[in-house]
């Protein structure tokens, strides 16, 4: 059995990459790529990592004299929005949110915060919309750091239990520093047309933003990667990527066999060739956010990538968990 064969449907629901990307389109896509992950704030200030804690979307909402203009986009499923939505999202469906027409109505003004059910979807709408120009963030627990949700109880209980084994050794392997200064900038309208383009394609194809579990496509649970791995000839066909910083990965321990690089320079060209095309690649980080960014980015470059769920949260106890718990338990704003 193939590696592809094993993961569950909702992992392989979309073979929608090409094996040779056409090479204006893959030089433009690199580009951007690279400009796009280098300017990824990733120690300090607001937005790191593209994302926000629940906590912290609802004291900027609440905030009247906020110097920013936010645009709450919503890609979870029709029903679910209708259900209960933070007022004033505007609602589109995860695989149609790139189409010409709903592109049409967002503004490079705004802060587009993207929401799903839990943060996982969302942060794939996040790394396209910044490859197309677009000032993006994802809330990292989704809408179940807005308010608890049946899926609180769950999560709560899986993170608590996360104990798969971890290795606590230093990366062996170098890779080139993303440059210093790149700067997060709008792509030429041919750039963004070509993009788009690409980007409605690998999406289109998508089946709604959370299925029954909460986990949209090209997400792959902690359960689900442990039961390929303890598989020898499952095993080969899977290329672990881990993004979290070095002290973490030796700190708390990374899955054996991953690669350490940083989010930031993963498209710098020469680090690009360090990632196999003939496997697939599992992006890790700490709570799925960054990873889950990743994914897409690689998938647009022609690569086979998922992320892994909420990252090592969902693997292992880390000080992180405190952090994801924290925020979705304590989780009680209106919704309309």
């Amino acid at each position: 059995m193939s590696t592809s064969d094993s993961i569950p449907e909702n992992q392989e629901n979309n073979r929608a990459y090409p094996e040779e990307l056409d090479e204006r389109l893959r030089e433009i896509l690199s580009r951007r790529a690279l400009s796009v992950l280098a300017s990824t704030p990733l120690e300090e200030g607001e937005y790191i990592a593209h994302g926000l804690w629940g906590h912290e979307l609802a004291a900027k909402l609440g905030d009247l004299e906020r110097d920013e203009e936010i645009y709450l986009l919503d890609v979870r499923g029709r029903e679910a929005y209708e259900q209960g939505h933070i007022e004033g999202a505007h609602h589109v469906e995860f695989s149609e949110w790139a189409s010409p027409d709903n592109l049409s109505r967002l503004s490079r003004d705004h802060k587009i915060i993207v929401i799903c059910e839990t943060g996982l979807a969302a942060a794939q709408v996040v790394a396209g919309l910044r490859l197309l120009g677009y000032d993006a963030v994802v809330p990292k627990t989704g809408i179940n750091g807005w308010t608890q949700t049946h899926m609180t109880g769950k999560l709560v209980e899986e993170f608590q239990s996360a104990k798969y084994p971890v290795k606590r050794v230093p990366p062996t392997n170098g890779h080139a520093p993303a440059p210093a200064d790149a700067i997060f900038h709008a792509p030429e309208d041919y750039e963004y047309e070509l993009i788009a383009e690409r980007i409605h394609e690998v999406f289109s194809d998508l089946p709604a933003a959370d299925n029954v579990d909460g986990h949209p496509a090209h997400i792959i649970t902690a359960r689900e990667l442990n039961s390929l791995l303890q598989d020898e000839c499952e095993r080969d066909g899977i290329f672990l990527l881990d993004l979290r910083r070095e002290e973490d990965f030796e700190g708390v321990g990374h899955i054996e066999g991953a690669l350490r690089m940083d989010f930031d320079a993963v498209a710098v060209p020469g680090n690009l060739e360090l990632l196999p095309r003939d496997r697939k690649i599992i992006t890790i980080c700490y709570t799925g956010n960054l990873a889950a960014q990743l994914a897409v980015v690689l998938r647009l470059l022609g690569y086979d990538a998922a992320a892994l769920a909420y990252g090592m949260v969902s693997w292992t106890r880390t000080p992180t968990t405190y952090l994801y718990l924290k925020d979705i338990q304590k989780a009680d704003n209106p919704l309309v």
